[in-house]
């Protein structure tokens, strides 16, 4: 159960929600007897599925348990980022062999898309990993480019220049990256989904999921009648619940604490100078972003069950205190969002039944990987293509240990991290928290 100060902020209103009240109009469709193909979860995942399956002619159903971009897809920092999490080049090359070049265009190419779509707001300057220990930015940029990555490195000089976040020892550039406001893409995709002829239901959650009836289709009972589908994908990813809540059980789930600051003239000048977002290569990880009003956007891992919206206020202006060497003006807007974190740091697909599909993990790096497993899944399941990435048949054991570890190893580098920082003491025990 989520404790109800966490609850809380897991429930609260977004910056994107903020910046762009509903623009959906509610739609009163009715549920079709029957589709050829039924896609539940309505985040970037599924609305990148249901506009393929459309697009090849196929009649689709997308089943949304609350709103449009209402679950990960729409409440994260909104990093637009081609490379996987946790996956370096020797480890995805020693994962996918020769595969490894096909994903990573796949990545780079799911990438230029969205951020070639008005609607979201698309700034393409790239993203940066800053590495917050000494390293060889020049060896990590050219085994990147070996798989076809742009990759470019960058020492100490010019990763601060280009931040203007202090203490990083240089980085990547990932010149295929940038950002977005992740809601209102979403919002768009659902309105080119609903023009493609995709019936498209909020507040229709799939309570039961049913496989292979007598007449070889699966049925999904909602609380607006029963659907039958001749293929189903699962794309709840970590928010899945109901009748598919089994899906998020193949993932670690992590909640993530985001705030929007506001800055002065000079702070948003001085801040994050180039527009690129970052993030560091801490298991702590720390990461920043302007948004498309100038708002500084930072984040941490949700590690203490009884805090509230004070605590982690004052724990992101310590951070930006830290970084960037300034005090943001009065109070942050705070939500929080869940992740799917997989040991491997690599996204579990499964095949479920015959023709039902799922996947889980986006490890924190979800758009471009959503959007563009969302379309091969969907290509998969209609005969359109092949399957994007080996399936995973294993089940996650020991879940909730795992979860415990992975809190603990963030919070070790936390607190390891806090004890040299050049704050006030009070400021410190905050960071440490």
């Amino acid at each position: 159960m989520t404790p109800p100060a966490l609850e809380a902020l897991l429930g609260a209103v977004s910056g994107w929600q903020a910046r762009a009240p509903r623009l959906l109009a509610d739609k009163a469709d009715a549920l079709p007897a029957s589709c050829e193909l039924a896609v539940i979860g309505a985040g970037l995942t599924g609305l990148s599925a249901a506009l393929a399956a459309a697009e090849a002619g196929c009649s689709v159903v997308l089943l949304e348990a609350d709103t449009v971009g209402c679950g990960a897809s729409g409440r994260n920092s909104g990093f637009v980022v081609p490379v996987p999490a946790r996956c370096g080049p020797q480890a995805l090359s020693a994962w996918l062999g020769p595969q490894s070049e096909d994903y990573l265009a796949g990545l780079s190419e799911a990438a230029a898309e969205l951020l070639a779509l008005p609607e979201a707001s698309p700034v393409r300057q790239g993203w940066m990993q800053l590495f917050a220990a000494p390293a060889n930015p020049q060896a990590s940029a050219l085994a990147w480019r070996r798989l076809g990555v742009r990759a470019r490195a960058l020492d100490a000089e010019q990763a601060l220049a280009l931040s203007a976040a202090a203490g990083y020892h240089g980085g990547l550039l990932f010149e295929d990256g940038g950002q977005i406001d992740p809601l209102a893409l979403a919002r768009g995709l659902a309105e080119r989904c609903r023009r493609r002829g995709v019936v498209l239901l909020e507040r229709c959650p799939a309570k039961l999921l049913e496989l292979k009836s007598r007449d070889g289709m699966h049925v999904i009972r909602t609380p607006r009648g029963s659907l039958r589908a001749g293929r189903v994908l699962l794309a709840g990813n970590a928010y899945s619940r109901d009748g598919i809540a089994a899906v998020a059980r193949r993932s670690v789930p992590l909640t993530l604490a985001l705030g929007q600051f506001e800055l002065s003239a000079e702070q948003q000048a001085r801040v994050l100078p180039a527009d690129i977002p970052f993030s560091d290569n801490r298991r702590d990880m720390w990461f920043f972003r302007k948004t498309p009003e100038g708002r500084l956007l930072t984040g941490l891992f949700a590690l203490r069950s009884d805090a509230g919206p004070e605590h982690y206020s004052a724990a992101l202006r310590q951070r930006i205190q830290a970084v960037f060497g300034l005090e943001p003006a009065g109070e942050p807007l705070l939500w929080a969002g869940h992740v799917g974190l997989t040991l491997s740091g690599r996204p579990s697909l499964q095949c479920v039944d015959d023709g039902v599909l799922a996947w889980t993990g986006c490890n924190g790096r979800g758009l471009a990987l959503s959007f563009m497993l969302g379309r091969a899944l969907a290509r998969q399941l209609i005969g359109a293509g092949p399957a994007p990435l080996p399936f995973n048949s294993r089940p996650l054991r020991g879940r909730a240990l795992l979860k415990w570890m992975t809190e603990a190893a963030i919070a070790h580098d936390r607190r390891r991290r806090a004890r040299r920082l050049p704050a006030e003491p009070h400021l410190r025990k905050e960071a440490t928290q």
